[in-house]
């Protein structure tokens, strides 16, 4: 059983006992959602709207959230089953829409579910409004409106989706992607990324795709990491494809397989999906934290600003700096021209423009990527949560540690608190002391860590604070950090050419 907050919503196991995403958890976030909304527009009945994912229990959490909404007196705007970049765009180029809630847990497993709260921008809430929404909850006394006043509900699923396909059209260059005649594969986690193709064939692209099915289940893990595209690779190479496209649950995110039928990296998204955008105009890239250094060396000319993780932070970022793209490196990818949000089916546009343009097949294209190999690895500590390294962290954000990396471990000593990762093996034990005395311990294998280690002891790195911790050498970098979306901690990074 596990419930998460955080900057990116509501997420939850949904099971019967707490803490988990359970009906009283539903309705009261969703009530305290309505209430704010009803108190920062000053509207009487503000309108809302409401989409879901494709897994089992998002019909039955969606008829909750539209139920308490209508029970406050909001109207609902029902998009349906659909995808989160098409709820944001809907909410954002329409001006009565106030808000809007996708029911999702993303890439999370199918015993997960979740809550995306969206303001009349399209953009996730400010950390100061997920504070109001909690002393919400927390008071939970909501201003149910009389029966007279309880609104029915619309259902502009299909022209939401027909518009954001029209803006991605409009982004890219059509009439070239139909002259190339690309063939696509498409493997859409069984939820409303299958609509992906009405787009590829409005580009001219004949279209091949599996895991259509629209049962409430996923035929593969949600998450679309390139071990788990066999089936996607192996439709490639049988059909003949271009390309083929790996979407998860909500379609805010794109993994690629190229021609020959192999996996592309996830982190490589952002990178063609840059060399695109840059080919038709000059401007800087904003990418978060934890995105391949291979961005910086790819455009040595083009200003890469870097921000904490998250949708939020890196669309506050691109509209900060006037970026031409955002993105992060598990396929996230933000294209102002469209709208300011995370969205796969933009993305796939983009892979397009770029085949048609270079003429060049997708696998030459990756090779021309510098060569930064990825390192992913999950932490459970054990004696405490991970979210409470999170107090570790922000320790350090205030009073800046001292770090000191030998080829044995990484060691990391505050006034309050420490973390230590000691290579012991084929093993690194992790132990860390948090600001209130209490010790974490746990265990990851070494066969990935142990050389970011070794190369980063060799120095010079730099210490970054903004989240989490990072370390960043020349060739090498290493950060660890509490995810936003799953009780667990990331040690991510990276190695750049080959191991010695």
């Amino acid at each position: 059983m596990a419930l998460k907050i955080g900057i990116s919503g509501l997420r939850g196991t949904v099971e019967a006992e707490p803490p988990a995403l359970t009906p009283d958890v539903i309705v009261a976030y969703a009530a305290a959602f309505g209430t704010w909304l009803r108190q920062a527009t000053d509207e009487a009945s503000p309108l809302v709207a409401v989409g879901r994912d494709g897994r089992r229990s998002s019909p039955m959490i969606a008829r909750l959230v539209c139920g308490t909404l209508q029970g406050l007196g909001l109207r609902v705007a029902d998009l349906g089953q659909t995808l989160t970049p098409t709820v944001q765009f809907f909410t954002a180029k329409t001006p009565e829409v106030h808000g809007a809630v996708m029911v999702t847990a993303s890439h999370n497993p199918l015993a997960w579910n979740g809550l995306k709260f969206l303001d009349a921008r399209g953009r996730f809430l400010a950390p100061d409004v997920w504070a109001t929404l909690r002393r919400l909850v927390e008071g939970g006394e909501w201003p149910w409106a009389p029966l007279a006043d309880v609104a029915g509900v619309e259902s502009p699923g299909e022209a939401a989706f027909a518009a954001h396909v029209e803006a991605v059209l409009a982004a890219v260059p059509s009439d070239a992607i139909r002259r190339a005649g690309l063939r696509v594969a498409l493997d859409a986690c069984n939820g409303g990324a299958v609509r992906w193709a009405e787009l590829f064939r409005a580009l001219g692209c004949e279209v091949i795709a599996c895991h259509t099915e629209q049962h409430g289940f996923f035929a593969r893990p949600p998450e679309p990491l390139p071990a788990h595209l066999n089936t996607l690779c192996a439709l490639v190479r049988q059909a003949g494809c271009h390309v083929g496209f790996a979407a998860d649950p909500d379609g805010d995110r794109l993994v690629l397989v190229d021609e020959q039928g192999r996996p592309v990296s996830e982190e490589h998204t952002v990178v063609l999906c840059a060399q695109e955008r840059l080919r038709r105009r000059t401007g800087p890239l904003v990418v978060n934290v934890v995105t391949t250094h291979a961005i910086e060396e790819m455009f040595p000319h083009v200003p890469v600003h870097r921000t904490p993780v998250g949708e939020m932070n890196v669309v506050n970022g691109v509209v900060e700096h006037g970026a031409v793209l955002g993105g992060e490196g598990s396929g996230g990818i933000i294209v102002p021209d469209v709208h300011l949000a995370r969205d796969g089916m933009a993305a796939a546009a983009l892979v397009l423009s770029l085949l048609a343009q270079e003429q060049t097949p997708l696998s030459a294209l990756v090779g021309r990527i510098p060569p930064w190999r990825p390192v992913k690895a999950r932490l459970v500590p054990r004696g405490g949560r991970a979210d409470d390294l999170r107090a570790l962290f922000a320790e350090w954000q205030t009073n800046a540690p001292d770090v000191t990396v030998t080829p044995s471990g990484l060691h990391v000593a505050g006034d309050n608190a420490e973390l230590h990762l000691t290579v012991e093996g084929e093993e690194i034990l992790v132990k860390g002391r948090l600001p209130d005395g209490r010790e974490l311990q746990d265990t990851v294998p070494s066969d990935q860590i142990a050389p970011l280690v070794e190369r980063l002891a060799r120095g010079p790195f730099d210490v970054i604070l903004c989240d989490g911790m990072k370390l960043s050498g020349p060739d090498a970098w290493l950060s660890l950090r509490p995810s936003n979306t799953e009780p667990i901690v990331r040690l991510m990074g990276e190695l750049r050419g080959a191991v010695s």
